[in-house]
């Protein structure tokens, strides 16, 4: 029954109707912890782990899906509220199991209390909602922020929310300008410890929004351009609390010294060390050492691909991996944890590999997760970690050395594989003259991920050869394979699995963003999408009553055919579907749609002299024709307005008959022939008379006023 059930993972019950998360596993497997997730649960509860995994075998209880979500939200002081919660508690929450244990938890709490002035009572609905969203930093959040509009992204101006009251300060209409001035004085800040945000905002309408006057005895006055004219503190605030690297701004006022003192990640556990799988994953990129092939022109060699490996310290298990042309970079990690904490039965069968879930059981959340400076420092890391509850440590500078396990794989890969491939690096090569053997490549990144896989299922059933095993481990006689070290750990060690709906893995991996909710549809990057949670809820109508919206998004930008809409209180992600019109992006990276769309207004751009130019040269032909027209026009100077007008109908009558012989598709028979025509001067026939070729050359409407005046 190893790995039947694992921390996180909410059970139900059918008998009761409870649904209950699985908060610890005793490291021996006798017991564990859980809460019931109802409004009425109370705190966590001790009970038989064979007891509970028996229940789940003969159906009483099932694995249910995990419907607690946490809000997503971009509010500065619903973020500071939850950062001084978790550091009010966060200490005593993961104590495990000493939390659990309701004496050690009082007399914990107490220390809390007499510390912080809050009372006991009040502390335990925050560890509550902890323990039922899943043991994740963001469940602190306060619960008013999930009720309307939180989360948000805007640009403050006057017409922003709710109408001002005649006392409120009237805000400036933000520009372009506005903003780059914004950012002279943000690094105006950041490079004077000493200012407050207050006192660059100050320096900052002194010198840009204000005139310098002289009162009566000379002295230099500063006139601000005042209300509307102004930014307001607010809208400078807002800016630079919406753009700032809290990470980079607080080097450059403090230095990374302070950094790595007060406010770095608080990473890792003294007391949990690596006592069973998931209690550290590393993580780490390299550039393969082979070229290869376009799938798509065989005879387009692409370069040299990126390989990411996640590995668990405890088994050494490749937990995950991904391989592509991203990177290294955030997406490219992005793809590899997604791997890592997903079902690997599903990834195997997209490359042709069929497999079961005992030859790569790997679709877990661990602990801590270790891995180099850059993508794991940047505000997307932090992201990731405060939303899966993941606790992330990056190693210094220079230091593979505190990652071995992760770097020798790379190193193992080489050997196994790699260097037997076609195509693949040959530094003994690379000199003038020698063979180059770049022209080598055959494979394709398809082919080339499908070896990798392979090599990864054999790599997991082989034995570890540098591994020196535990005291347990030789007492109960384990094969020291990752995969069986895995499976053992998971019976015989401390819990520290989780796992958690791919849906929310998903959305908290991909990068974030704002839409605006327009007439047209979902405005993001100026591409327009659309879903049926939209149209239900008649959010285009809206907007074109004049109630247009922002939310938050989450997006995928190396495939913009749809997009993930939160709704108001960031507790829910929709997808959206390009609309039809916008299809010729589907499928396509955000930078390509920019560039295209760029690319599209240069071209307007270059062709507006051309197209002003014709407008311009219609113009003056009209004037000509009407200049014209005025030479025409006779002298009706003895003629009164009336009789002027009074046969309107009888002349639109006459023009309109000739007109219709004017256009006529069969003509009239001329006189003198009865089939029409009329011999030519010259021609069988006789000469032809004067009158008859003035009359044939008459317009219609001469030869109409010829006839009138005949009568």
């Amino acid at each position: 029954m190893a790995g039947l059930i694992s921390i996180n993972q909410v059970l139900h019950e059918k008998d009761t109707g409870k649904n209950l998360r699985i908060l610890y596993i005793a490291p021996d497997a006798s017991s564990l912890y859980w809460i019931d997730l109802s409004e009425k649960g109370g705190m966590p509860a001790v009970t038989d782990l064979a007891g509970v995994e028996a229940s789940i075998l003969s159906g009483e209880r099932a694995v249910s899906e995990d419907i607690w979500t946490t809000p997503q939200t971009d509010s500065e002081k619903a973020l500071a509220r939850r950062d001084s919660l978790w550091q009010l508690l966060g200490s005593v929450l993961q104590k495990e199991p000493e939390v659990y244990d309701r004496n050690l938890r009082m007399k914990m709490l107490k220390e809390i209390s007499e510390r912080s002035g809050i009372a006991v009572p009040n502390l335990y609905p925050y560890m509550k909602r902890y323990w039922r969203m899943g043991k994740v930093k963001d469940a602190l959040l306060p619960s008013d922020d999930r009720k309307g509009g939180k989360g948000k992204s805007r640009i403050l101006t006057h017409n922003t929310g709710t109408a001002p009251s005649q006392d409120a300060e009237a805000s400036k209409v933000l520009t372009r300008e506005d903003f780059q001035i914004f950012e002279e004085y943000a690094k105006y800040y950041q490079g004077h410890p000493s200012l407050t945000l207050m006192d660059a905002y100050d320096k900052m309408v002194e010198a840009r929004y204000s005139d310098i006057t002289k009162d009566g005895n000379g002295m230099e006055q500063v006139i601000s351009y005042g209300q509307g004219r102004t930014p307001t503190f607010r809208q400078f605030s807002y800016w630079y609390k919406k753009t700032r690297n809290r990470n980079k701004e607080t080097v450059k006022r403090k230095g990374q010294s302070q950094l790595d003192l007060r406010e770095r990640a608080v990473t890792g556990k003294a007391d949990h060390g690596m006592k069973g799988p998931g209690a550290q994953f590393q993580i780490d990129a390299t550039i393969a050492d082979v070229y290869l092939v376009s799938r798509f022109n065989r005879a387009s060699i692409i370069g040299r691909p990126v390989v990411y490996f996640v590995k668990d310290t405890f088994s050494r298990m490749v937990t995950g991996l991904y391989i592509g042309l991203e990177g290294p970079s955030w997406m490219g990690m992005a793809m590899a944890l997604y791997n890592a904490f997903t079902d690997k039965v599903g990834f195997c069968h997209q490359y042709g590999i069929e497999i079961t879930e005992d030859q790569w059981p790997c679709h877990h959340l661990p602990f801590s997760l270790i891995g180099d400076r850059g993508e794991l420092e940047s505000d997307a890391g932090f992201r990731v970690a405060e939303k899966l509850g993941i606790q992330i440590d990056n190693t210094p500078p220079y230091r593979g050395d505190l990652k071995p396990i992760i770097e020798r794989h790379f190193k193992i890969l080489n050997d196994m594989t790699v260097h037997r491939l076609p195509g693949n690096v040959r530094p003994e090569l690379d000199h003038r003259g020698g063979h180059d053997y770049r022209l080598d490549a055959l494979l394709d990144l398809y082919q080339f991920t499908r070896i990798i896989i392979h090599e990864t299922l054999t790599y997991n059933k082989l034995t570890l050869k540098s591994l020196e095993p535990s005291e347990e481990m030789m007492r109960s006689g384990v094969e020291l394979t990752p995969v069986s070290l895995w499976n053992w750990g998971i019976s015989n060690c401390a819990g520290s699995l989780r796992v958690l709906p791919e849906e929310k893995v998903r959305l908290a991996l991909m990068p974030e963003g704002s839409c605006e909710i327009r007439k047209e549809g979902i405005c993001f990057h100026n591409l327009f999408f659309t879903c049926e949670e939209a149209v239900e809820g008649q959010w285009f109508e809206d907007a074109r009553r004049g109630h247009p919206s922002r939310r938050k998004v989450s997006y995928d930008p190396r495939d913009m055919r749809a997009i993930y809409v939160w709704d108001e209180d960031g507790i829910k992600a929709v997808r959206a579907e390009l609309l039809d019109w916008e299809q010729k992006y589907s499928g396509k990276a955000l930078d390509e749609c920019l560039y295209e769309q760029e690319a599209i207004e240069a071209a307007k751009i270059r062709n507006r002299k051309r197209d002003k130019d014709a407008l311009l040269t219609a113009k003056r032909f009209a004037d000509s024709v009407v200049e014209e027209a005025k030479a025409m026009r006779p002298d009706t100077s003895g003629v009164s307005k009336s009789e002027r007008v009074k046969d309107i109908a009888a002349n639109h009558e006459k023009e309109k008959e000739a007109q219709r012989q004017q256009e006529s598709f069969v003509k009239p028979a001329e006189d003198g022939d009865a089939r029409g025509t009329v011999p030519a001067a010259g021609e069988a026939g006789g000469q032809e008379a004067p009158e008859i070729r003035r009359k044939r050359e008459m317009t219609p409407l001469e030869k109409l006023i010829w006839e009138m005046d005949d009568e």
